[in-house]
């Protein structure tokens, strides 16, 4: 109909039809990305107002493409177009003044031409300053905005002018500014006064502005990148059936799962049950009915196990995922099944992962995070979450800055179900936490007795070494925990040096590629293997050796590590050896006094605790923790950065090339690092970039922390042509990158909670 519409009042007036691609006509895009438009803003139930701002985005977003540089660009005929999002400016301008504004609002309502502006660019202070002129047009836009009111009319949108009178005002404005990019500087008349247009973009309703951007990015998506095969965009009764069949198909459902499926008029959750003991099962139970669920997690690591096991559930379209390696991790998987759809199935795929459009997204915390501080599609991440479920998994791990930046963004923005669950959620946390009801595993599982604890006023490294291969040798599997790199790998040596074979190293120093086949070997446990690892293990490897050999740690960490040994509780108590005495360098990752409280708690504990004494110790060292002035500090001031953000901000996205800015936008403090490449691998992954295959190069990369930047700044230089940091630190294949010197090593490694 439209094609039809456009087509008969065009050829009068024009040699050539407007095109928005080489094969489809801009009037014919323009109405399907608002019918598209339509049904994402009422999936997102946006009141008549919104919505309508939201459809007007939808239908003029690609107006500017009507200019003679972009149709002669599209035919290849020029090398480049002015940019149509601006050009399209006046008019969505003009078109935005004449609906009605949303009530007691001082500031014009503008949200749909601040997405138009930036749909192809984040709305930033900087945004088309550079840019000059005044593009032609093509003869025919008055009967291409004609066309236009009458599709917004169809969806009930009135009160545009005719597409003469909406020329004509556009023009006028044009001629006072001299160009689209002049007129963001032109101050505009409003109740309150006078103010730029740019400054009254950033002005606006960040969350009205959030939802039209995210309904103007969603249907343009969706028609543009998915126009064969449409990725769906909520669970859906299908996806509903999924759970409920899963859930069915378990052997039996434990009575806090069952409770957490009875909870859909529960908007806030906290959840407490022990390892393995079907903590997910009732998340995804409290969720089923859910149409979108936001899965978040700690680490990478468990990121993709989750993303595993619920693609598994629901089928590849209907799960994302979402953290830094994401793209890699997908690109490899396609690439081994359908290379040559391999870019394009991964792009598809990310496209609507990245901004939690999936109908269930697993993502680390800190993407969600991420969100808040302003970062890149903060609009649909916001939006999008808002109408979620959000289930925060393993809370307890997460320091007092993060959790005060979480506690803040679920406050001003909460979801329409929120679940907090930890196998240790210590009371003394939960009270910082949102109101809502505490469902526990019943009573049984508590009473599990899983570990045999053994305290050692000793060192791990220098007397364990020796007891871990004697355990070896007796056929037992033996997971040993430092809390340094260089504390595992001096262990790592000592073993090899007491002649134990079957003994490998696990810590975040070693580049991508060879952790994930170390974590792959690790994962077979056998009797008489030993495992050497740092923190890592504690949220994320799903094993479950014989014995724990550990160093002192916080009692929530030690929790997590106890989990490994005797993970599902089927074996008699399984020995824990705890290590009582540590050098400064650990006293740097965790603070002195935290390790000398957490000894003092752990003397009062019985020998073979169950897994509530061990709840029961963790509570103390919370009531105590909490109360430090400063975890309170750290705490506050993660709660107040999501505000200050915003209020310097506003509908911008943050700039990271300010300073300032770049220095609050962070989602943790403590071991902060950044990825450098081994310049032995320099070659391989030279030869990679040759072969078009850049997006491998971070299967080479190795984070270090910032300190050794800082202790060695000759150590490290960019390669312009890998776009990489290069270091000349050696890098050993048993050990993995190894500082300048051990001893400068534990001096740059700051403490943590």
């Amino acid at each position: 109909m439209w094609a039809g519409l456009y087509l008969g009042c065009h050829a009068a007036v024009s040699a050539r039809p407007l095109l928005a691609k080489p094969d489809v006509l801009l009037l014919d895009h323009l109405q399907e990305v608002a019918a598209e438009g339509d049904g994402i803003a009422r999936t997102l139930a946006l009141d008549p107002e919104l919505r309508a701002r939201a459809l007007l985005a939808c239908a003029l977003h690609d107006l500017g493409k009507a200019t003679t540089a972009f149709q002669d660009y599209i035919r290849g005929q020029a090398a480049r177009a002015f940019p149509h999002a601006l050009a399209a400016l006046p008019f969505v301008l003009v078109a935005e003044r004449a609906l009605p504004g949303p009530p007691e609002s001082g500031l014009p309502a503008l949200e749909a031409t601040a997405a138009v502006i930036a749909h192809h660019s984040p709305l930033h202070p900087r945004l088309y300053l550079t840019v000059e002129g005044n593009p032609p047009w093509e003869p025919g836009l008055e009967a291409l905005l004609d066309a236009l009111r009458q599709l917004l009319a169809g969806f009930g949108i009135e009160g545009l002018p005719d597409g003469a009178s909406w020329a004509a005002r556009a023009w006028a404005l044009l001629a006072r500014a001299s160009g689209p990019a002049l007129l963001l500087a032109q101050e505009l008349a409003h109740e309150g006064g006078r103010a730029s247009l740019r400054g009254l973009l950033q002005q606006q309703d960040p969350r009205r502005f959030a939802a039209v951007m995210t309904v103007l990015h969603l249907a343009d998506w969706r028609v543009s990148a998915f126009a064969e095969r449409r990725r769906p965009f909520v669970l859906g009764a299908d996806g509903r059936a999924r759970v409920e069949a899963w859930l069915a198909g378990l052997p039996t459902l434990r009575c806090f799962q069952r409770e957490a499926a009875s909870a859909h008029d529960v908007p806030v959750l906290h959840l407490r049950a022990p390892t393995g003991t079907g903590k997910t099962e009732a998340l995804l139970a409290y969720a089923r009915d859910s149409r979108r669920i936001l899965y978040l997690l700690p680490t990478q690591a468990t990121a993709n196990a989750m993303f595993a096991r619920l693609r598994s559930m629901f089928g590849r379209d209907r799960v994302g995922l979402v953290h830094g390696r994401a793209s890699w991790l997908l690109r490899r998987e396609v690439e081994e099944e359908r290379p040559e759809e391999a870019k394009d199935e991964v792009r598809d795929r990310l496209l609507f992962a990245r901004v939690f459009a999936a109908p269930i997204t697993v993502a680390t915390l800190d993407q969600y995070l991420m969100g808040y501080l302003r970062g890149r599609h903060w609009e649909e991440r916001t939006t999008l979450a808002r109408a979620a479920a959000v289930l925060v998994d393993e809370i307890h791990a997460y320091e007092p800055y993060t959790l005060g930046l979480l506690l803040r963004a679920v406050a001003d923005d909460p979801p329409r179900r929120l679940a907090f669950a930890s196998a240790t959620l210590p009371d003394p946390l939960l009270h910082h936490l949102p109101r809502g009801r505490l469902l526990e595993a019943e009573e049984p599982f508590w009473r599990r007795t899983r570990h045999h604890i053994g305290l050692h006023d000793a060192s791990l490294v220098e007397e364990g070494a020796a007891l871990a291969a004697e355990l070896c040798r007796q056929g037992r599997s033996v997971l040993a925990v430092a809390n340094t790199v260089a504390g595992a790998r001096d262990l790592y040596r000592k073993l090899r040096a007491l002649g134990l074979e079957d003994v490998h190293l696990l810590h975040a120093r070693f580049v991508l590629r060879d952790r994930l086949q170390r974590e792959k070997r690790v994962r077979q446990v056998r009797p008489g293997r030993c495992l050497v690892a740092t923190q890592i293990v504690e949220v994320s490897l799903d094993i479950s050796y014989d014995v724990l050999l550990t160093e002192i740690a916080p009692p929530d960490a030690l929790v997590q590590r106890m989990g490994r040994v005797n993970r599902q509780g089927h074996s008699p108590p399984a020995p824990v050896h705890l290590f009582l005495r540590t050098d400064s360098a650990v006293a740097k990752v965790y603070r002195r006094e935290v390790l000398d409280m957490s000894a003092g708690l752990l003397r009062d504990l019985p020998p073979r605790p169950t897994d509530r004494e061990l709840v029961a110790l963790t509570c103390r060292f919370y009531e105590v923790l909490t109360m430090r002035a400063d975890w309170q500090r750290e705490l506050e001031e993660g709660y107040h950065t999501p505000g200050e953000i915003a209020h310097i901000l506003g509908c911008f996205t943050i700039d990271l090339t300010d300073e300032e800015l770049r220095a609050r936008f962070a989602t943790r403090r403590g071991l902060l690092s950044v990825d450098v490449l081994p310049a032995c691998f320099a070659d391989e992954a030279r030869t990679w970039v040759e072969a078009g295959a850049r997006w491998r190069l971070v299967e080479l990369l190795v984070p270090v922390p910032l300190g050794w930047w800082h202790a060695w700044p000759e150590r490290f230089q960019r390669d312009s042509g890998l776009d990489v940091v290069v270091t000349d630190l050696r890098y050993d294949p048993d050990l993995g990158l190894l500082p300048a010197s051990e001893a400068g090593e534990a001096v740059v490694e700051p403490a943590i909670w």
